[in-house]
């Protein structure tokens, strides 16, 4: 995920600013007027507004989790350089890139410890979504199906982009849509144990108005029986903020979704991750019970 304070961004094409701008923050704007867009990114918001001059200016702070990830897609998109990364004295990561527009991106990582996920759980919820299989395949073989990324995207959506490391890629893309609107883009890896557990970060689907805050999932793997190839996957959706209605409803912090729309993400999931587990059953030739 993208993070930044707060910005208003002057662009002479008004749509094909929105565009692009969809791509790089993964995610549709919350408004799109004829004479304004506006996004959500983060707690703050990006607007953008059709001016006939582009002032560069200073340019605004954008926090990203991985610079060099970030910057390699700002230029695909078609950004133009301005300063390359760099790492400053405080062991601080910075770059700048000029968007489309002549508007100038300050990019900066390692400002805010583990970045700009911004997770969903401020005092957490001790709400959870547990599903099991018993599923007739080898531990080693169901580890696979989880970490190779042809495989995951073959079985969990239709395309997949994931690598096996603290921090690296976990996105899944079920939808055909734009970049950004495909689906888990933005989600990382957060652990691993070999064979044994595999954690990551996790959104809601682009309209949900959850999407921009994650939270997490635990997928366990355990032998039930070696002989007989028999494994245990037990996945745990946690993470959730104190505003559901089972911990008491608070108020949520202006621009955050509120109670409601936690619970719709919720029941959502809860009907989503069976699902999700009945197509690893398939995947691996099938299950000895639930």
């Amino acid at each position: 995920m993208i993070r930044l304070q707060g910005a208003r961004y002057s662009v002479r094409d008004l749509e094909e600013a929105r565009r692009w701008y969809q791509e790089w923050l993964g995610r549709s704007p919350a408004h799109a007027g004829d004479d304004k867009v506006r996004f959500e990114a983060g707690a703050s918001q990006l607007v953008l507004v059709n001016a006939p001059e582009v002032d560069e200016g200073a340019g605004e702070l954008w926090e990203v989790h991985d610079l060099a990830s970030s910057w390699e897609r700002l230029l695909e998109i078609g950004a133009e350089a301005i300063e390359e990364p760099m790492e400053g004295e405080d062991g601080v990561w910075v770059a700048a890139a000029r968007d489309p527009f002549g508007n100038r991106l300050n990019l900066v990582e390692g400002v805010r410890g583990p970045g700009p996920v911004v997770m969903a759980a401020s005092g957490e919820s001790k709400r959870a979504i547990e599903v099991e299989r018993i599923i007739s395949a080898p531990r080693a073989r169901v580890w696979q199906a989880w970490t190779r990324q042809e495989e995951l995207g073959a079985w969990f959506g239709s395309d997949a982009r994931f690598e096996l490391r603290v921090g690296g890629p976990f996105e899944i893309y079920m939808l055909a849509e734009p970049a950004g609107l495909r689906g888990s883009e933005g989600c990382r890896v957060l652990s691993y144990l070999e064979e044994r557990m595999l954690s990551f970060s996790w959104n809601a689907p682009p309209d949900h108005p959850t999407r921009p805050w994650q939270t997490r999932v635990v997928v366990e793997l355990s032998n039930i029986d070696s002989v007989k190839a028999v494994t245990r996957v037990r996945l745990t959706h946690t993470g959730w903020p104190v505003l559901s209605s089972d911990q008491g409803q608070k108020d949520a912090a202006p621009g955050e979704p509120g109670a409601a729309e936690w619970d719709a993400t919720f029941a959502y999931f809860q009907r989503a991750w069976p699902q999700v587990m009945t197509a690893l059953e398939r995947h691996l030739g099938g299950s000895v019970g639930h």
